[in-house]
């Protein structure tokens, strides 16, 4: 649609909504995406927007998750139930990469959904997938896959955070499996799960290695070996489910013990973190050009006099000198914004999606994954931001969907490795040098100091 304005430079055209260039087509980031990927994206995406988009402004104030939300996905998207997951144990067999343009394009509408499937899929299932036995995989994953069953995953402790080599929770050998005891914080998930993938340190073998035990709150006899309680008073992903979990002497049959391979989990689920807020930022974005080419300030739209944003660095002093006295000018900042705001979204996508190719090709490792989980999420708040402050008041408010993702992508910032320790991982490599320390290391490196200087 094409409507004419006037302004003191004169009368131009002005492209509203409907024929702006949605963010993917301007450097054509979906070129190399075949036609069969397309469909799912644009059916993840029209799901979404159809049953999920309506419930973020109530559910995430309430800090609830939609209660038929999951029943929506199972009957209107069956193609996308398990699509992380092998065709073998009841998932689609979709490749890395299309799984993360899958999760992409799902986290545009709504990131607290997407991560309820990624800790179902990519860190509970995916535990099983690479940690469990044969007899595992066939028996649970199928229920987990489809969304018969919830599934969490218990690594983050209350009083480690990321520093996965300080757990506390045990694992104590009992007559037929394991009892385990010990507090998780942080758990995705399980208030509603049946299955807890925890991962704990074996008593019973000599150096006490984490391993994986498979916890099903259906087989407890004591209901109260597995408590959970909702953590409340989040800011960010708000309909995302957090709980503290307790185990109590909680048990686990032998034929639910996995090995010790936690670092395999986190290094794919590492990826598919990474694709979030690209995700988040992409809809962010065309929200936020929607809103430009639709609303009217100061008798013009916030996207018009685009025409002048070609010269704008070198008249940015200028701009800013007059920006009370030539209110015409807002428009210039808005579509600079813009444009800032869609290159930096794409050079994410471009990142993250080269990552996922490398990996699938063999040629990626742990550092690389996490210096593009860092990268990402940091330039993924520049760009949340910038849509904030291009609406004004109304992006803080939750009716006009950014005010939402400016929160959520907070989230992304410090889960699944924060932004510091993921770029620490990649300082190692870089370096060859270990910045990462723990509190007694340090406490003793400095004691050494202080008697050198003696």
């Amino acid at each position: 649609m094409i409507s004419v304005c006037e302004s003191k430079k004169g009368i131009y055209k002005h492209r509203t909504g409907s024929d702006a260039m949605h963010i993917s087509k301007l450097l054509d980031l979906e070129h190399n995406i075949d036609p069969e990927t397309k469909a799912l994206l644009a059916q993840a995406k029209t799901w979404g927007a159809q049953n999920l988009e309506p419930l973020i402004p109530k559910n995430w104030d309430m800090a609830t998750f939609p209660s038929t939300i999951i029943s929506s996905f199972r009957e209107k998207c069956p193609n996308l139930l398990g699509y992380t997951l092998p065709k073998k144990y009841g998932g689609q067999g979709y490749g890395l990469l299309t799984a993360s343009h899958i999760s992409r394009s799902l986290a545009s509408v709504d990131a607290s959904f997407t991560t309820t499937l990624l800790v179902q899929y990519g860190l509970c299932a995916e535990s099983i997938l690479l940690c469990g036995t044969e007899e595992q995989r066939c028996r649970l994953i199928p229920s987990l896959a489809n969304l018969q069953n919830m599934g969490c995953f218990c690594l983050t402790e209350p009083q480690s955070g990321s520093d996965a080599s300080d757990l506390r929770t045990t694992a104590t050998k009992v007559e037929g499996g394991y009892s385990i005891t010990g507090s998780k914080r942080w758990i995705g998930n399980a208030l509603s799960s049946e299955v807890f993938v925890v991962w704990a340190k074996n008593m019973s073998i000599e150096g006490n290695p984490v391993m994986g035990f498979i916890v099903q709150r259906s087989h407890q006899e004591n209901p109260n070996s597995i408590q959970t309680s909702k953590i409340e008073g989040k800011v960010s992903m708000r309909m995302l489910q957090n709980a503290n979990v307790e185990f109590c002497n909680a048990f686990c049959p032998n034929s639910n013990v996995m090995g010790n391979h936690v670092g395999r989990v986190l290094e794919v689920s590492r990826i598919s973190v990474a694709w979030i807020p690209v995700g988040i930022c992409q809809g962010a974005v065309e929200k936020t050009i929607e809103y430009a080419t639709h609303r009217r300030a100061f008798g013009a739209y916030l996207s018009s006099n685009q025409l002048i944003q070609g010269n704008f660095q070198c008249r940015i002093a200028k701009i800013l000198h007059q920006l009370y006295i030539e209110l015409t000018m807002t428009g210039t900042i808005i579509s600079e914004k813009l444009v800032r705001m869609t290159a930096m979204t794409s050079s994410m996508y471009l990142l993250v999606e080269r990552m996922t190719r490398d990996y699938e090709d063999g040629k990626c490792s742990l550092p690389a994954i996490s210096m593009v989980k860092a990268y990402n999420t940091k330039l993924g708040r520049e760009v949340v931001a910038l849509c904030r402050e291009t609406l004004g008041g109304n992006g803080i408010v939750l009716d006009h969907g950014i005010a939402s993702k400016w929160a959520d992508l907070e989230t992304t910032y410090t889960y699944e490795g924060t932004y510091e320790v993921c770029s620490l991982v990649a300082g190692r490599a870089l370096t060859g040098v270990s910045a990462i320390k723990s509190a007694s290391a340090v406490k003793s490196s400095f004691k050494g100091r202080q008697r050198s200087k003696l």
